[in-house]
């Protein structure tokens, strides 16, 4: 076992508060204030002053950590005094609730699995505030976990998602150096799925269908949901009748050890696409605590198994919500791109390996808009990557509702509600990232931070419409030291997309060869250093899953549009239910040689940084009819294999951002041109 702290990772997130958002960004971000963020809790019960959370009789499991996990980093990245009011209550009532043995939370709920979460808020508050009640206070729970756990083991999701609470102990191990942390790591790995083997040997090749009956799934689901039903309805009742609320009687170590152990629960858990996304950080993480040594290597030998079989053309991977292989029309649950953004987050600091950093551009600047209304007011459940129609008809979902990719306050199920809010104000802990001797950009977006190198604070501007352009521009705004100057190395991810690059100190263009992905710069910097990065983006096509293809610029993923009629299913604007019914053709394909002839267009991005109807960028591109495309279970079916057309069936059609749609065919079938014959 360890005898003294790990050691840092190679990429340090920048801590909550030290990194601003500008520019677009930073407008992105006050959509989300505007929209479900800023008011959820004032049109969601779950969320409410009832909510258990805050010791009112409400819902007292994950749903008021999951929303405090992305309001407290919005609120202290944009410095927003409304929302910091709006997080306050809840941090105050949770650091109230800890009784004399180290147990917090609400009283009438005693999973692990829940508290997990919270534990992460409370020590991205204590970053952004420094507040000296949140290090005792973790350790007292900590302590008591310790006590506890061998008694009452892990179970259900938090045995799934146990290693979860890996990264509050680390950030508390590497304040105080207590010994105990690492024999509690050890626990939660006895206890917690062994992720770091499963993903070495990654079993699950087919769909869930193949490892799960669906009828008997349905059939255990509908128990389990009659058994919550009837449980809160209980509840209520003693609520109405005024007597106390007391939590259930906790199972034995046994009975806890059993259920564990079903094959049924295990494949359920397995196949189970946001467990996945949570657990691809969990080896790197447990190495740091000395687990597998090699955890870091079995968390990428992971991510490619699952991309292999179950990877999805936005950079998602299927989950509606278990693994249901790679076809376009299946769906990608919200809570699992949050998930897996913020997994991939971890393994770019944990790794330094930007591969890592190309992911979570793909996803957050691609799929994850595109799971919400431009104006953040409503979102989806489940996303496609070819989606023809968002209304309450059947699909072919594993385990979701009919209601699953309707855009609207919480869709099929609540936790998506809760769980949207982290994506965003995350993203910044990627886009400045001190290492050992420097600073590295892996993200590119526009912001300030304040960091510190060696002791010395610097701050720099990144100032960029990327992706939606080419060109970034750093300025090392201010140097704390006497002389204004200091000795470190300044790394620029390179794209792996990038044919070609320009880059330039102060106005001199420089050459440089890329360095495991990244452009780095060793020299003395001084205060308004300017280092500016050109990227030239162009038109290419990615080759997908059964023949097809999708359109990229630069970090943009493409999408055809479709004009759609929007209906209110229910509630009132801006904070209902809608369903998106398609008004025009959508069976088109793609050919290489149509690419030359497009006609891009670029506009700086506006108050709504995603819009649908005023897009940051238009590519106007011929594309070949392809009639014999066919929809299945009101989604575009399989897309067809390559087909041949004449030059004269191309038709102009206007792509957009994928992120700015809601209705969409993206990955398309290939099409060649016919040579002519006189």
């Amino acid at each position: 076992m360890l005898k003294k702290l790990p050691p840092p990772f190679p990429l340090t997130p920048a801590p909550l508060g030290s990194v601003s958002p500008r520019g677009w960004l930073r407008r992105e971000f006050t959509v989300q204030k505007s929209g479900l963020t800023g008011h959820i809790d004032e049109i969601w019960e779950d969320l409410g002053k009832q909510s258990g959370w805050l010791g009112g009789m409400g819902e007292n499991w994950e749903r008021g950590p999951y929303y405090l996990d992305g309001l407290v980093p919005l609120a202290y990245a944009l410095d927003d005094d409304a929302l910091k009011a709006k997080a306050q209550p809840w941090i105050e009532w949770m650091l109230a609730s800890q009784r004399e043995d180290g147990f917090f939370g609400p009283h009438d709920n005693l999973d692990w699995w829940p508290r997990m979460v919270a534990l992460k808020v409370l020590t991205q508050y204590a970053e952004a505030t420094r507040d000296p009640r949140v290090v005792p206070f973790l350790d007292r729970y900590f302590r008591f976990q310790l006590h506890e756990l061998p008694n009452q083991p892990l179970s259900m999701w938090a045995a799934a998602r146990g290693q979860e609470q890996l990264l509050p102990m680390l950030w508390l191990y590497r304040k105080t150096g207590e010994a105990y942390l690492l024999e509690l790591a050890n626990i939660l790995r006895q206890q917690s799925y062994d992720w770091s083997a499963f993903f070495t040997h990654f079993p699950y090749e087919k769909t869930t269908h193949a490892y799960l009956n669906r009828p008997l799934f349905l059939a255990a689901k509908r128990v389990t949901l009659m058994q919550d039903w009837t449980a809160k309805r209980q509840k209520r009742a003693r609520i109405r009748q005024g007597k106390p609320i007391v939590p259930p009687k906790p199972k034995t170590k046994e009975e806890i050890e059993k259920g564990n152990a079903s094959p049924f629960l295990q494949a359920f858990h397995k196949t189970h696409s946001v467990n996945l996304a949570m657990a691809l950080k969990m080896p790197a993480l447990d190495a740091f605590f000395g687990g597998d040594a090699a955890g870091t290597a079995a968390a990428k030998a992971g991510l490619d198994a699952i991309t292999r079989y179950h990877g999805l053309a936005n950079g998602l991977f299927s989950g509606d919500e278990h693994l249901n292989g790679r076809s376009p029309a299946v769906g990608a649950e919200l809570c699992l791109a949050a998930e897996l953004l913020f997994s991939l987050q971890t393994l770019l600091a944990a790794t330094g390996d930007a591969l890592y950093a190309e992911r979570i551009e793909q996803i957050v600047y691609n799929a994850w808009p595109a799971t919400f209304t431009p104006d953040m007011c409503a979102h989806q459940y489940v996303q496609q990557v070819n989606q023809i129609e968002v209304s309450r008809k059947k699909r072919g979902w594993y385990d979701a509702y009919s209601e699953a990719n309707l855009f609207g306050l919480a869709p099929n199920f609540g936790c998506c509600a809760a769980n949207m809010h982290q994506g965003w104000p995350k993203l910044l802990s990627a886009l400045v990232m001190p290492h050992a001797g420097g600073v590295t950009l892996p993200v590119f977006a526009p912001c300030t931070a304040t960091v510190e190198i060696g002791g010395t604070q610097i701050q720099l501007t990144e100032e960029t419409n990327y992706p939606f352009a080419g060109e970034i521009l750093v300025i090392i705004n201010q140097i704390a030291n006497e002389s204004q100057a200091l000795d470190f190395s300044l790394r620029l991810r390179l794209p792996s997309w990038a044919e070609s690059f320009a880059l330039y100190y102060n106005g001199e263009q420089i050459a440089l060869a890329p360095e495991s992905g990244y452009l780095v710069l060793n020299r003395i910097f001084l205060a308004n250093d300017r280092i500016r990065l050109i990227l030239p983006l162009r038109l290419r096509l990615v080759p997908e899953a059964a023949d097809s293809a999708t359109v990229h610029y630069g970090a943009l993923q493409l999408a055809l549009p479709l004009a759609a009629k929007t209906r209110i299913v229910r509630r009132t604007p801006p904070f209902a239910d809608y369903e998106f019914l398609p008004c025009e053709e959508w069976r088109y394909g793609v050919c290489q040689a149509a690419l030359s002839h497009a006609t891009i267009t670029a506009r700086e991005p506006g108050v709504l940084p995603f819009d649908t109807n005023e897009p940051p960028l238009t590519v106007l591109l011929p594309l070949a009819p392809a009639p014999h495309w066919r929809a299945r279970q009101n989604s575009a079916g399989d897309v067809p294999a390559p087909y041949s057309t004449s030059e004269q069936n191309l038709v102009i059609k206007t792509l957009i951002p994928y992120g700015c749609t809601q209705l969409r065919i993206a990955q398309f079938p290939i099409a060649t041109i016919e040579e002519e014959h006189t």
